[in-house]
């Protein structure tokens, strides 16, 4: 017997309803630290979660283990414990499907814990002072609910994230896929490596407090976009944790150049599925569309509380997106920085945090290669800032996207994402210690 039917009969008999997910990853990584392999691991890995309701009660509960059979179980007799949820809703008939892409490279270089394919294919020991971690995945999941749902699907993900040193400057950047794209990891790497490099050539210069015309990066981007996907998380709108709240389908909330999409049916990024997490059907779906907002991502529960329709969005607590896009604009590569004219090219951000949610204050603190532009050149490198400003003038801000999105998923961006280059008009920038 499976762990998923073993975990159904354990709650069966002692549930309302139930739904049992259980994902099963294998998985081959390697770290790097100045240009040399410190570390490389293979392992197995079990993400097992368990919905149960008893009498409109929830619970919800996830475990990585190996055998989590009897925690599970434990869960079942706490839930009468719990009070009814005003936000019970009764699972809903599944009418997913299911979506795989295994991509046999991947698979094989796990199976045989084949380093040199890794690194050898991407010649990292071309570059010196180079640092990150490279991750190779194939997994299977499995969900199954007293509502009827049974689904099965499988999966592979390649991504990684590199960070080059040139004396005290460094550039890093990201990638993701769902196949073992070699070109697309060796852009990556090229592009850390000429930022580390031009900015180690270049003057250091501070930055003062103060609205900036900015160019962000898509590591930039993919992080603060990642912000505004949550907050239209209808979840995100009833806890109160949402700068979205109060607008409805069909209200201006971003400059007309922004396209924001879910995009779960996306087979080449690592999060797609042709089901959610109560087994509705998944559908890629703009969440704003030329700066006009297009609704919530809903489960079932949300919808029925704010009287709108699932959009098979449903994660394991909250309504959650699969892949992010965001549509590219017209800026080609070579165009950006004189289009940017004066101002700052921000090429990397970490430790996003918002002061207040409703209003959609949020700092964010650079990191890596920062550069001063004037007339269209960089002219100097500086050390860390901090961006302070509100959501929504940032949104309204964004006058141009480059013209190619750009696959990225590290720490800083959990949710895979393709994102281009963006333009804003005007940012607020004060310095860390402020």
């Amino acid at each position: 017997m499976s762990l998923v039917d073993d975990i159904v009969k354990s709650v069966r008999d002692k549930v309302d309803e139930y739904l049992v997910s259980v994902r099963e990853s294998k998985k081959f990584m390697v770290k790097l630290s100045n240009s040399e392999v410190t570390v490389v691991q293979s392992w197995i890995e079990y993400d097992v979660s368990l919905y149960i309701t008893k009498n409109e009660r929830i619970a919800v509960t996830s475990y990585t283990s190996r055998d989590p059979r009897e925690a599970i179980a434990k869960t079942a007799t706490l839930i009468d414990k719990l009070e009814k949820s005003p936000l019970y809703a009764k699972l809903p008939e599944p009418n997913g499907e299911t979506l795989n892409y295994m991509d046999e490279d991947i698979i094989d270089i796990i199976e045989n814990g084949d380093i040199e394919n890794v690194i050898g294919g991407l010649e990292l020991n071309n570059y010196q002072g180079l640092s990150g971690a490279i991750d190779l995945t194939a997994w299977k999941s499995t969900l199954k609910g007293s509502n009827g749902a049974e689904f099965n699907q499988m999966g592979t993900s390649f991504n990684g994230y590199v960070r080059i040193f040139r004396g005290e400057v460094s550039g890093q950047w990201a990638w993701t896929s769902t196949s073992y794209d070699l070109n697309m990891a060796k852009r990556a790497i090229q592009v850390a490596f000429e930022l580390a490099d031009e900015c180690s050539k270049l003057p250091m210069e501070k930055v003062d407090p103060g609205r900036y015309r900015v160019l962000l990066s898509p590591m930039v981007v993919a992080n603060l976009i990642s912000h505004v996907v949550a907050s239209a998380s209808a979840g995100s709108v009833i806890l109160g944790f949402s700068f979205l709240h109060g607008y409805k389908p069909g209200d201006s909330v971003a400059s007309h150049v922004l396209t924001l999409r879910d995009a779960p049916r996306d087979r080449s990024m690592p999060d797609f599925s042709g089901h959610d997490d109560e087994g509705i059907i998944t559908r890629d779906k703009a969440i704003i569309e030329n700066g006009v907002f297009k609704g919530f991502l809903h489960n079932t529960k949300t919808a029925r509380l704010m009287k709108e329709e699932t959009t098979g969005n449903a994660g394991w607590i909250l309504p959650r997106p699969f892949n992010v896009l965001v549509e590219p604009g017209s800026l080609k590569p070579s165009e950006m920085l004189e289009a940017l004219g004066d101002g700052l090219y921000i090429t990397n951000n970490w430790y996003t945090r918002f002061q207040n949610y409703l209003e959609g204050r949020f700092s964010s603190v650079t990191r890596d290669a920062l550069f001063i532009v004037k007339n269209g050149r960089a002219t100097a490198c500086s050390s860390r800032v901090r961006i302070s400003d509100l959501m929504p003038n940032l949104l309204y801000a964004i006058e141009d996207l480059g013209s190619e999105v750009w696959p990225i998923q590290w720490w800083e961006v959990e949710t895979p994402s393709k994102v281009p280059f963006m333009l804003v008009s005007e940012l607020g920038i004060t310095r860390p210690e402020i």
